[in-house]
């Protein structure tokens, strides 16, 4: 699930993409074109019936690698198809993957709602989950199969970026092999080539300046950040500066460490073997990138002059702060789809 970002930081709100049901790995890799179409079809049985209980005007802009399915205009929705197959190009570009070549069991299902309430009820009728926070969700299968599913936000830039980022989830999905990689690098590869594609430079500067002022603060990326399975709402603007500081100080690293996990080999030695790093070093070298001292993994890396910060009423601070946010743009985007 997408970071918080944008105007719209209550809503992407982040328990993470989920996998359902036992990996297939006969799934992944090469599929004969047979195969790709028997999974269009089932892709659009699903739609049609997720249709049906829902919100029955949604309709099918195809492409080459997406199904997007909405109720929004059909200008609209080419737009927004075509922004996906531009941020499919970007992770083609970036993983090596020949042009053309597509890495999804047939194609990657989207699924757009113009109004909250079908989303919600799309959540909880279709996939059996209730929405909380949430207004995107990327459902990964264990056959291979996606389904993006996203409230369509009035703010063009919020959800531009909130699209995006799920989508970038089905992609790493899909990518080369079934192993799921960490959140850290699921979430800030999403949020990096987000922002790479999106421009919503003030709300999101807003974001990383305050991660840092919390790196600064705490000496370190967080107890939870490298081992836990989703890191907090408040590390997503850090795993996106830490994405990118990998990416620039070793690309062909970054890739090979993403291939190393995906080809099933633990993190952490793919990290050491790939990258050339433990957690500690990459957290300092990081660091040292922000012009902040002694930036560790879990804590800080011996320096006994740093205040310290309390974890759990930290956590529950921003908890509170995004119900507050949350009920508000709730109440926003209600009053616009009633108008």
């Amino acid at each position: 699930m997408a970071a918080p970002g944008g105007g719209s930081t209550p809503q992407r709100i982040a328990r993470g993409p989920e996998t359902v049901g036992e990996l297939e790995p006969g799934n992944w890799g090469t599929l004969t074109p047979e195969q790709h179409a028997s999974a269009i079809q089932q892709l659009n049985r699903f739609a049609t019936q997720a249709d049906e209980k829902v919100a029955p005007e949604l309709t099918l802009q195809e492409t080459k690698f997406f199904l997007f399915y909405s109720d929004l205009k059909p200008a609209e929705a080419a737009e927004w198809a075509g922004l996906l197959d531009r941020m499919y190009a970007r992770l083609a570009e970036l993983f090596g993957i020949p042009k053309g070549e597509n890495v999804f069991r047939g194609k990657a299902l989207v699924l757009v709602f113009s109004k909250l309430e079908d989303f919600d009820k799309f959540e909880q009728e279709v996939h059996d989950i209730e929405p909380g926070s949430a207004t995107g969700r990327c459902h990964q299968r264990g056959d291979g199969l996606v389904h993006i599913a996203c409230f369509r936000q009035p703010i063009d830039a919020d959800f531009a970026a909130l699209l995006v980022h799920e989508s970038v989830h089905a992609f790493v999905h899909r990518y080369r092999k079934p192993p799921r990689v960490p959140s850290w690098v699921n979430e800030g590869l999403a949020e990096t080539v987000a922002a790479a594609l999106v421009e919503q430079r003030g709300r999101r500067q807003e974001l990383r300046q305050d991660a840092i002022t919390r790196l600064q603060q705490r000496g370190a990326l967080g107890e939870q950040f490298f081992s836990g399975r989703q890191i907090e709402p408040w590390q997503y603007p850090v795993a996106h500066m830490l994405t990118e500081f990998m990416v620039r100080e070793n690309r062909a690293g970054y890739v090979a460490f993403i291939d190393g996990i995906k080809d099933g080999m633990k993190w952490e030695d793919a990290l050491a073997q790939k990258f050339g790093a433990t957690p500690d070093q990459l957290a300092s070298a990081f660091g040292q990138s922000l012009r902040i001292r002694r930036l560790g993994a879990s804590k800080p890396l011996d320096d006994p002059r740093r205040p310290a910060l309390g974890r759990d009423q930290d956590v529950r601070e921003w908890e509170e702060e995004w119900q507050r946010e949350r009920k508000a743009e709730r109440e926003r985007n209600l009053t616009r789809n009633g108008s």
